[in-house]
């Protein structure tokens, strides 16, 4: 427990130091932790992050964090790539890398390390462009604090009433109650947010505060699945009694995405 703690204070001070920063010290952040996420992927999986798949997929997760420092600086037609044509060359090599180690890579681990390359982007960077937006610091610390108390409150709502299994299969633990009980949590807090810092009308933030707060558990959902389909407990060790950065952005990566591909703040 004071290891956890220990961890959640400095990780937690870094984290909310560069958020409040934003610019390009969140960007980097944000790129960064796609990079070890990525590698986390890859250890699940067993294969060496010396590899030439990693090493292909790293530069494709970084690109697009590279290319977002870059367009304040310059303009984007000058660059003879754009990030689409980036992930399809990326995809195109490592596809024929399978033929280059005669099928000992396989198509089903070029799938892996590219599936894992867009999970890894969309998510972080459309974390890094709500930070970026109008309004940035606000909109983001909202959607913090429905995921935390979504989270919290899913865990002690199926500690005192839980009783009906989730998902078993996948999350043992979950309960229907508890779900429910994150969701409550969650719009509340979100009510309480824009009584101190009125950014959206009321009913935008009820919206906002139960897509988070389903989106959030079923990112979690995802996370659980794919730790137990490669039997690990945690999907890394970077954060002492945290787990991995995988274990610490799950709802976070899920939530982000579907807030910039819906333009929901």
């Amino acid at each position: 427990m004071k290891t956890r703690i220990i961890t959640g204070l400095w990780a937690g001070a870094i984290f909310v130091t560069l958020i409040a920063l934003g610019g390009s010290p969140f960007v980097i952040l944000m790129g960064v932790l796609a990079l070890i996420g990525l590698s986390e992927f890859t250890l699940m999986r067993r294969h060496k992050l010396t590899a030439f798949p990693f090493l292909v997929t790293a530069l494709l997760v970084a690109f697009p964090f590279v290319m977002m420092l870059l367009e304040r600086q310059m303009d984007m037609n000058e660059l003879p790539m754009s990030v689409n044509q980036w992930m399809i060359l990326g995809l195109t090599l490592l596809l024929f890398w399978t033929v280059v180690t005669k099928n000992r890579f396989t198509y089903e681990d070029a799938s892996f390390y590219f599936v894992s390359a867009v999970y890894l982007v969309i998510g972080f960077t459309s974390f890094a462009l709500v930070r970026l937006s109008d309004d940035g610091l606000s909109k983001v610390l909202l959607v913090l604090f429905i995921i935390w108390a979504t989270d919290s409150g899913a865990y002690f709502t199926g500690k005192a009433i839980g009783k009906t299994k989730l998902w078993p299969s996948i999350s043992p633990n979950k309960t229907i109650e508890g779900a429910v009980g994150g969701i409550l949590s969650g719009i509340v807090i979100g009510i309480a947010f824009i009584l101190v810092d009125p950014i959206l009308p009321l009913w935008e933030v009820i919206i906002l505060a139960l897509v988070v707060a389903v989106v959030g558990q079923l990112g979690d959902l995802v996370q659980s699945a794919y730790k137990r389909h490669y039997g690990v407990k945690d999907s890394g060790h970077l954060l002492p009694g945290h787990g991995g950065i995988l274990d610490r952005f799950d709802s976070m990566i899920a939530v982000f995405t579907v807030i910039w591909i819906f333009n929901l703040l």
